[in-house]
């Protein structure tokens, strides 16, 4: 955890000190006040809803030791024991700046991931893993924007060996800053596909944005590269750093072998580790957690971590919330994995439905898959036509963009009566309360905007 002097934060960020001592000393940095603690520093951050200058009274009712702002305030208090006051141009890049001071005075070994899918669950299988070997620190939840990653690296502390960090990103330029705050030993990209189209427009942009977490890395870093992504593997021919390859299909230097799905157990494989083989059981739906898994055992190769030790990583990781999670509604099974969808996850959790054994009938019930831009429309209507190919007994699907898949499945034969186009959340519900039968089986699955997670808390309480 963060600990130092106002002036010492001066030093970091620049600005001006306009108000109290420089030797004031704060522990832990908040940019929240109602999540703010006594003597912390305060960083008053502008967003699209909010400004936490409007919160700088409240601040200082709460004993914030010291704040950062970007405009005076009639709110700052004149009194001895009030917060030392630091003025800076730009409250963001303060805050950035200073995680990257603290960063620089730990020795730390970085991991930074990126990619379209599976950065979150590769985060949380790379930390169990390494924690096996090293004190280790991870991004919270997937705080893993421009804000979120440096209040992550405040919470380092001189124990820490390793610091296991996600890197989201929406536009150019963004995975490159992350970096610099960061300076990642090692980098992990998952994946590149359709994802950020509104605002990148093209793949080819979406893989120059992924690909700057590979351009930071330095030539004693090491890349860890999925060698069954052709788009990360053009990346990786213009590395700087030693390249660590993973994957299932093309040779690789960590790859998996002998896959057999255990259904709800999840798999059981082997691992082909360099010059070793070690016996794998993954216990998590999804192949694409097995991608997840590799990524996370070549991270951990790289580290010096022994295989045995990795195992056992792996066997204590936890999903996050809404990946592949399995309940029950009425002796159905329910798997949700509504966090986000874009056309390749859709991919994957339709072949992942259409794989799992149960004795009864499988429903699909999709949300519009969002930030597609111009490829929208044809990628849900490709979605259904896919739909139509497999085992899928029902389709519902929820949302103005869904409704062309709904579409594609029935033009690709699906029968119309298996198809349901529902305007809300209550309307899929009461679609499936209607239909499901114990022995049943349903996937939630769509974009974090279109919220699925609704239709499964509706179907679980």
């Amino acid at each position: 955890m963060i600990e130092m002097k106002a002036a010492d934060c001066l030093k970091a960020i620049g600005g001006e000190l306009v108000s109290g001592t420089g030797d004031k000393v704060f522990r832990g940095v908040s940019i929240d006040t109602r999540t703010l603690k006594e003597n912390e520093l305060f960083v008053c951050i502008r967003g699209d809803r909010f400004d936490g200058h409007d919160f700088i009274e409240e601040a200082q009712n709460k004993n914030a030791s010291a704040i950062v702002l970007s405009q005076r305030s009639n709110a700052v208090s004149k009194n001895s024991d009030a917060p030392s006051v630091i003025r800076v141009d730009d409250t963001l890049k303060a805050l950035q700046e200073l995680s990257s001071f603290h960063r620089k005075q730990i020795p730390v070994r970085v991991i930074g991931i990126t990619g379209t899918n599976g950065k979150s669950t590769t985060k949380e299988m790379i930390a169990s893993i390494t924690e096996t070997k090293f004190k280790t620190i991870k991004t919270k939840g997937n705080l893993n924007n421009h804000i979120g990653l440096p209040l992550s690296l405040f919470h380092l502390s001189s124990d820490d060996k390793v610091a296991v960090l996600e890197m989201g990103m929406s536009a150019a330029g963004e995975i490159r800053r992350l970096a610099e705050i960061a300076q990642p030993e090692i980098g992990v990209l998952t994946n590149i596909s359709e994802g950020h189209l509104v605002q990148l427009k093209t793949l080819k942009n979406v893989q120059a944005a992924k690909g700057e977490l590979y351009d930071a890395l330095s030539e004693q870093g090491t890349a860890v590269v999925n060698a069954d992504d052709p788009l990360v593997l053009e990346l990786a021919k213009s590395v700087r750093a030693r390249v660590v390859t993973y994957g299932i299909h093309n040779e690789a230097d960590v790859r998996a072998e002998g896959i057999r799905p255990m259904n709800k157990e999840g798999f059981d494989f082997n691992v082909r580790l360099f010059d070793q083989t070690i016996s794998i059981r993954l216990p998590f739906l999804g192949a694409c957690n097995i991608y997840n898994a590799l990524a996370a055992m070549a991270t951990g190769y790289s580290l010096g971590i022994e295989p045995e030790d990795m195992k056992t990583g792996l066997s204590n990781a936890s999903l996050l919330s809404n990946r592949y999670e399995i309940t029950e509604y009425q002796g159905a099974t329910v798997i949700n994995d509504a966090y986000n969808a874009n056309p390749r996850s859709m991919q994957e959790a339709l072949k992942t439905l259409a794989d799992y054994q149960c004795e009864g009938r499988k429903f699909f019930i999709i949300g519009d898959m969002l930030e597609l831009g111009e490829l929208a429309e044809p990628a849900h209507t490709k979605l259904g036509e896919d739909i139509a190919k497999h085992s899928i007994d029902y389709l519902i699907a929820v949302g103005e963009l869904s409704t062309h898949a709904a579409s594609g499945a029935i033009v690709s034969g699906m029968d119309k009566k298996q198809v349901a186009t529902a305007a809300d959340h209550k309307c899929a519900v009461a679609f499936v309360k209607k239909h499901i039968r114990r022995g049943d089986c349903l996937l939630v699955k769509g974009s974090r905007g279109s919220r699925m997670e609704e239709v499964v808390r509706s179907l679980t309480v």
